[in-house]
């Protein structure tokens, strides 16, 4: 469990194989810092570099990664939010990131663990997803919605009371454990 202020600081996740999240902490620990958290099998840390080149440049050099990983997800940041719905708290984090939308195609994915019952993932998908488009349209590139190979899958992760998010590209989508779902 998440015991410090620092380890809600956190931008990537990853699914440990069941009975197996002790070693998948101590088998990502040359990416930085990580931690088991509270919910079953899925693991956070933070990664110094960003974690998506980190996670491509050290997947090679790890061979135990598949026996102990389900998935792993760089993400680019967490941020707190107070209120059980997420969107505004993302809606508002997103608002500097949008122009990297621009012109292209994207979906988004968003795993809510802790609100269940009091919010869908797909109502915040579909939220963060059209606030994307209204704002690359204003920007005059609307982005579209794609589901068959996108440019970009913009990965969405609760745990406590931290979202965090990332865009996830084709190279990174490439590697076997980076499955958006």
């Amino acid at each position: 469990m998440v015991g410090s202020a620092q380890r809600r600081d956190w931008n990537t996740v990853a699914i440990a194989c069941r009975g197996m999240t002790s070693r998948a902490v101590e088998s990502l620990s040359d990416l930085g810092c990580f931690w088991a958290t509270r919910y079953r099998q899925v693991v956070a840390g933070k990664v110094d570099a960003p974690a998506d080149s980190r996670v491509v440049a050290e997947y090679g050099r790890h061979p135990d990664w598949p026996a102990v990983l389900e998935r792993l997800l760089p993400l680019e940041r967490s941020v707190p939010f107070q209120r059980a719905d997420v969107t505004e708290t993302l809606c508002e984090a997103l608002e500097e990131e949008y122009e990297r939308l621009c012109g292209r195609t994207f979906y988004v994915r968003a795993h809510l663990r802790g609100l269940e019952g009091r919010l869908e993932a797909r109502i915040v998908e579909r939220a963060i997803g059209g606030f994307l488009v209204d704002r690359t349209s204003a920007a005059g590139a609307a982005a579209r919605v794609r589901f068959d190979d996108p440019d970009l899958v913009l990965m969405i992760e609760v745990i406590e009371q931290h979202v965090g998010f990332g865009f996830l590209d084709r190279e990174v989508r490439r590697l076997p454990l980076v499955r958006p779902r």
